[in-house]
């Protein structure tokens, strides 16, 4: 296709999935030779990445929280839109979502918004006016949310096209030297078998649940060990959870981690207790896991039964069940052949569906079409 001038814009002050998309996305269209720039606080963590990969990035005064400095923000927009003759404005949360449809008013810009929560993206008339009017396109992460946002929010199905996330499996292959060092790092034994798990530490992902299960696992096997990587609002609460269910010896909160690549290499086990509810959707921390071949057992939220598929790539299970978390992990425990069948589907159901290729030349049909 044409080479775009594109803005890419996210207001959230932490690096989660939407962020981590929002990373890759800029980094993917300009090694396909597109002229991209992003629009983020530059107190984050996706400003600094950008920065050490010479992605072109403004930094914009987005508030913490709620719609304060709206017009400041529009009009900042509107200068780099008009700037750099931007013909594709791609938003991804409900801030820079009204921020950019609002600034590209005027423009040769189209307001392309992609939905990574599954949550409603409407609360007040703004709101209508800007996913009726001022969104020509909206890029749903699973079948889920679109069925949301089409009944909750009245947007018409023919401006949605789902588009699921996707990585780069080649930058998460096991790697057994990777997979020492974390060890090592943590003192995990090479005949312990580790569970993992990677998330913020905030109540819809469910951490409570898997600890609870993983109580059943402490209190069964004597070489099995849990890590819990990220960070969040529930980080000690969650330790000392663990601390009153005497499991704290086994139990291990690795803090926030980039090394991705060397955690997953590190876990044995990938588990996903997230719960309805939080506006989980379609998460990569599971992508990662499938990316090595690892087998997972999952809660039932969002759109994560696209990617876990009962029996075949992992287990299925019903949300807040640690009596279901725990009986699946343990069958995996138990069998090393099921954990490498199981992992091997999945690294094979990733290559199918959702590599970081395939979501790139998606977005990029999306953004040819926005155009016309």
């Amino acid at each position: 296709m044409d080479k775009l001038s594109i803005l890419i814009l996210n207001s959230s002050v932490i690096y989660g999935g939407g962020e981590f998309f929002t990373f890759r996305l800029a980094l993917n269209l300009k090694k396909n030779g597109h002229i991209v720039y992003i629009g983020c606080r530059k107190d984050t963590l996706l400003y600094q990445k950008c920065r050490d990969e010479e992605i072109n990035v403004y930094h914009l005064d987005f508030p913490n929280k709620g719609a304060g400095e709206l017009g400041k923000n529009i009009s900042a927009i509107k200068k780099i839109i008009k700037k750099h003759d931007i013909r594709i404005v791609h938003s991804n949360t409900n801030y820079d979502r009204t921020a950019g449809a609002f600034a590209a008013i005027g423009t040769k810009a189209k307001h392309i918004t992609s939905c990574h929560s599954l949550e409603s993206i409407q609360h007040n008339v703004t709101h209508y006016i800007r996913n009726k009017f001022l969104t020509r396109h909206f890029i749903a992460d699973g079948n889920s949310i679109m069925d949301l946002i089409t009944k909750e929010n009245n947007i018409s199905g023919e401006k949605i096209s789902v588009i699921h996330n996707g990585i780069n499996p080649d930058g998460m292959k096991r790697n057994l030297e990777l997979r020492n060092a974390v060890r090592n790092e943590f003192g995990i034994h090479d005949d312990e078998i580790l569970i993992g798990n990677l998330g913020r530490l905030v109540p819809f992902k469910g951490h409570k649940y898997l600890l609870l299960a993983f109580k059943v696992i402490y209190d069964n096997f004597k070489n099995v060990k849990l890590m819990i990587a990220g960070d969040g609002e529930l980080h000690n609460s969650l330790k000392d959870y663990a601390g009153v269910m005497g499991i704290s010896d086994s139990v291990i909160f690795a803090g926030f981690r980039e090394d991705l690549q060397a955690v997953y290499s590190a876990f044995d086990i990938y588990c996903n207790c997230s719960t309805e509810g939080g506006g989980e959707l379609f998460p990569f921390s599971v992508l990662y896991a499938m990316a090595q071949g690892i087998a997972v057992v999952a809660a039932k939220a969002g759109d994560i039964h696209q990617m876990v598929k009962d029996g075949i790539n992992g287990y299925l299970v019903t949300e807040k069940s640690p009596y279901q978390i725990s009986e699946k992990l343990m069958i995996l425990i138990n069998n090393r052949e099921i954990r490498t069948k199981m992992g091997g589907a999945g690294l094979k159901m990733l290559a199918r569906n959702f590599t970081e290729a395939q979501m790139i030349r998606q977005i990029e049909e999306v953004y040819k079409m926005a155009i016309k």
